[in-house]
């Protein structure tokens, strides 16, 4: 299922821009609330709120759909990690938004990039792709995730992050995941937490996992978590230096007692 995404991609323009520029300040905006009464109009040319898709996980992705370069690629990205992560539930339990942040984005070229995209049948459901109603929203609404973007006439483009921004049931800011550094385990790691607590009874197991990784910040990504573990090592060296000092204790006591 992957081939068709995978085929979509497209090469992306080489700059001698900084990217650390787009770097988001992520503990500034980590638990910020979007506002949920944001207007926008879905591939359907319907008026929609940002509420309106919450309520679950949310997986946020700003892009805009006349780009021939990273756009398509993050997008596609995400299909694959989906993909392999056998994430289920894309609409019952996880929403996907992909909204475009150029003003000049019109329903045409949102139906274009989606046909591009090529969106497979078991992520249709939950994957949708919208604009804004109002051009005056994006800046606000973009700057209050730490996204940053700008128009680089010279090269006839935008230059901005590439970043999978995870949401919570409340439509607060929960992971961010830059896009093309990531495994299909980071994503079903940032989407537990998006979770907030609330799992299935067949989640348990992964929720369980989850706790032997942290997100590392350095890196952009999840790793194992090393102090966890060595805590969790001096836990049970603790706990059975104490356990086999009782034993030896009563075994001397008992030893003692015979030999009287």
């Amino acid at each position: 299922m992957g081939a068709p995404a995978e085929a979509k991609f497209y090469r992306q323009h080489e700059s001698d821009l900084d990217a650390s520029v787009f770097r988001i300040d992520e503990n500034k905006f980590m638990g910020i609330k979007l506002d949920p009464d944001l207007d926008l109009v879905d591939e359907n040319g319907q008026m929609r709120k940002f509420k309106e898709f919450t309520g679950k996980p949310v997986i946020l992705i700003w892009s805009y759909f006349t780009c021939d370069g990273s756009c398509s690629a993050v997008n596609a990205e995400l299909v694959n990690l989906l993909e392999k992560a056998k994430i289920k539930g894309i609409g019952s339990d996880v929403e996907i938004l992909t909204i475009s942040f150029d003003a000049d984005d019109t329903l045409e070229t949102l139906k274009t990039f989606k046909k591009k995209l090529a969106v497979p049948e078991a992520l249709q459901p939950g994957w949708h792709f919208a604009l804004f109603k109002n051009r005056e929203n994006i800046e606000p609404a973009t700057a209050s995730t730490g996204f940053k973007f700008f128009w680089a006439p010279q090269d006839k483009i935008f230059y901005h992050p590439n970043v999978f921004i995870f949401l919570t049931p409340e439509g607060r800011i929960s992971r961010y995941l830059y896009a093309l550094v990531n495994t299909p385990k980071d994503v079903t790691l940032a989407l537990l937490e998006a979770k907030a607590g609330h799992f299935k009874a067949n989640e348990t197991l992964d929720f369980a996992i989850s706790l032997c990784y942290s997100y590392n910040y350095k890196e952009g990504r999840y790793t194992f978590n090393i102090p966890l573990f060595v805590g969790v090592g001096s836990l049970m060296l603790g706990i059975s230096t104490l356990i086999g000092s009782v034993f030896f204790y009563r075994f001397r006591k008992i030893k003692g007692g015979k030999a009287q």
